[in-house]
């Protein structure tokens, strides 16, 4: 069989800013992202990448720039075939310990007698956001750990590697529904899914919510980026059981202020703000869910 080649596509940009472009760039048709210290790639089929959808890219680096007048990213790109990639995530990713109990470790990292009695997920990432190295991937663990209820259902919205649903049911949940609109994301989450031994009790979807099967959840969360949440915060309380809790991360504590004036139109209630470095995960409960219907 042809070996695909692929158009990687690299931009300088600090960490802060990342997570926002990653769900900008998923809807121009980018996937597997790999995140790093100071730079984020992405990846399109070569045959996709053209002067067009190079415009179309540089229109929305523009918007940004519009946005956050001090932003100046810089791209580059070069070919790469399938199997340059896991090696590249393989160097850079280890054992996390995410929360007090929760630890996330790739298959190919071994485990030290410190970590014994903690819950272990077992995620080989393949360029899906949810690694355990991002903060926003940890806040979410922090407050899902808090917040879950033995045998809730819970949806994962935005669920990259499928780490928060995995936790969701090592941690006592009933179900999870993840769904996610990368193909690299959905494929990773099925394969962490068997690996983590859930595949009962996790659904993997691809697509978006139009796709989450009609019925409410009793814990949601959302690790995606601000803009993203806005859009759908809205929809995702529809799916959300009266007086149940959602989860949200991915927003940047410079962004906090403005978030707040949104949430207290929303009908919710703020239970509980962490953040760690520059980023911030709610939690929250829904007052008036029976009017959503």
């Amino acid at each position: 069989m042809k070996k695909r080649i692929w158009t990687e596509i690299t931009f300088d940009v600090a960490p802060e800013y990342q997570d926002l472009m990653v769900g900008q760039l998923a809807t121009l048709g980018f996937g597997g992202f790999l995140q790093e210290d100071r730079s984020l790639a992405c990846f399109i089929e070569k045959n996709r990448w053209t002067a067009r959808l190079e415009r179309a890219l540089r229109v929305m680096l523009e918007s940004l720039k519009n946005e956050f007048p001090t932003l100046d990213i810089r791209f580059r790109t070069k070919s790469v075939p399938d199997r340059n990639w896991n090696a590249r995530w393989e160097r850079g990713v280890g054992i996390v310990e995410a929360t007090d109990r929760i630890i996330i470790k790739p298959s190919w990292k071994k485990l030290s007698t410190r970590h014994s009695g903690k819950i272990v997920l077992h995620i080989d990432p393949k360029m899906s956001f949810g690694t355990g190295h991002h903060e926003s991937t940890r806040l979410c663990l922090v407050l899902l750990q808090e917040y879950l209820r033995t045998g809730a259902r819970v949806l994962d919205f935005g669920s990259g590697t499928g780490v928060q649903a995995i936790a969701a049911i090592k941690l006592g949940a009933r179900s999870a529904v993840a769904i996610d609109n990368d193909p690299w994301a959905v494929e990773n989450a099925r394969e962490n899914v068997k690996k983590n031994r859930v595949a009962k009790t996790v659904k993997v979807l691809s697509g978006d919510l139009k796709r989450v099967p009609d019925r409410r959840f009793d814990l949601i969360v959302a690790n995606i980026d601000m803009p993203t949440i806005i859009a759908t915060l809205e929809q995702l309380l529809r799916k959300l059981r009266p007086e149940s809790i959602i989860i949200l991360s991915g927003i940047l504590t410079s962004d906090l202020a403005q978030f707040m004036d949104f949430l207290s139109q929303q009908g919710v209630v703020p239970l509980e703000i962490i953040d760690e470095d520059e980023w911030v995960a709610i939690a929250l409960t829904n007052v008036d869910a029976s009017d959503r219907n």
